[in-house]
């Protein structure tokens, strides 16, 4: 195999046979070998039914009995891929022409590279905001303090979410969103795939900057298109996602910048903040 595609769905009947059929109306997946194989954390919304129906060649799905979490369910088709690459991809995505053949034949030219990514669409057809830098304690410390909401577009307090990005050319990054995301498995083998600490959030976060860390790069590529509908199995559980996005993060910190004091102060931060976007949630859903 060329390409293995890897795709965790959970409650995604809506979107996934979108997702499985952009990889087949492509017509590089004529010219190279894809497999596909799809991760269903025990959907409750009719995803099985869906995935029954699909016929598509190469394509294997493996149910499980509870939701273990997509970084799981993404390292049990990557322990299953028989590919030189792992396309991971998101079940709310759909590969745009040629998506694949422009991302695939990067790396394959490009040996120092460990990943190439898109540029992810909305669904109108605007540019998503995909692309990052590595969260600090400053840039949470603009978060927590609405700085970063003030002054997106400048490096001292938008440098993370990195708003002021130019989406019209291709370059080097730090961290593209894994939405839609072509890694080497050598590279993810060498890592031992995503790591698990993480449920959810920050795994490709994690994982980008293990690349970055090896001394490999990532390559953003405009010209390579996916549309995300961002956040869409997120938002069918909005409070526990967050109870989850604030564990994630505070497992990247200690990971990666594991200083007591100031990661004591991101937890209670993270608290706090954890308390008032749920009970906002919780007064603009009534």
């Amino acid at each position: 195999m060329d390409i293995s595609v890897i795709i965790v769905t959970w409650n995604s009947a809506k979107d996934i046979g979108r997702c499985v059929e952009s990889i087949f109306t492509d017509p590089y997946s004529d010219k190279v070998n894809i497999e596909t194989i799809i991760i269903d954390n025990n959907s409750q919304d009719g995803t099985g039914s869906v995935l029954a129906e699909i016929t598509r060649p190469n394509v294997r799905i493996f149910q499980n009995d509870a939701n273990a979490g997509f970084t799981k369910g993404a390292n049990q088709g990557i322990k299953n891929a028989q590919g030189k690459y792992i396309l991971l991809l998101n079940p709310d995505t759909e590969l745009q022409r040629d998506c694949i053949r422009i991302l695939h034949n990067f790396l394959e030219r490009e040996p120092g590279y460990a990943a190439a990514a898109p540029l992810l669409l909305n669904e109108n057809g605007s540019v998503q905001y995909s692309i990052r830098n590595f969260p600090t304690y400053w840039s949470m410390y603009c978060e927590f303090f609405f700085l970063a909401y003030i002054f997106p577009y400048t490096r001292l307090c938008g440098h993370w979410k990195f708003k002021y990005f130019s989406y019209d050319r291709d370059t080097d990054v730090n961290q593209p969103m894994a939405a839609a995301l072509l890694v080497r498995k050598e590279f993810l083998d060498k890592v031992c795939n995503l790591d698990e600490r993480y449920f959810m959030f920050f795994n490709d976060v994690d994982l980008c900057k293990e690349i970055i860390d090896s001394g490999q790069k990532i390559r953003f590529i405009s010209s390579a298109k996916a549309i995300h509908n961002k956040g869409t199995s997120v938002y069918k559980d909005r409070v526990r996602m967050i109870k989850i996005w604030d564990k994630d993060c505070a497992e990247y910190f200690r990971k990666h910048h594991n200083n007591l004091l100031l990661l004591a102060w991101l937890k209670i931060s993270l608290k706090i903040s954890e308390i008032l976007r749920i009970l906002y949630h919780k007064v603009t859903h009534k």
